[in-house]
């Protein structure tokens, strides 16, 4: 903040702002541009540890469920009702 205070102070203010905007954004383009160019990794050949019907649409369920009861007991007990 305090820099930006003193790049607007001074006459020149624009184009050291535009030098310090300059100088932050290149380096974030050549990584950018090196992840671009670099080979995708390969995924790791492992089966997750989870999974089946129980795991992805009962426990779901079961914590959806909880946490709108659990919202509605909140708001009951908050709204005085």
């Amino acid at each position: 903040m305090r820099i930006l205070r003193r790049l607007c102070g001074y006459r020149g203010a624009t184009a050291s702002a535009t030098a310090l905007l300059a100088g932050l954004v290149s380096p974030a383009t050549a990584l950018a541009s090196a992840l671009q160019d670099a080979e995708a990794m390969a995924p790791l050949p492992v089966d997750p540890p989870i999974g089946g019907l129980v795991w992805t649409v009962l426990i779901p369920t079961i914590l959806l469920v909880g946490s709108f009861v659990a919202t509605f007991l909140l708001y009951r007990r908050f709204a005085g009702e």
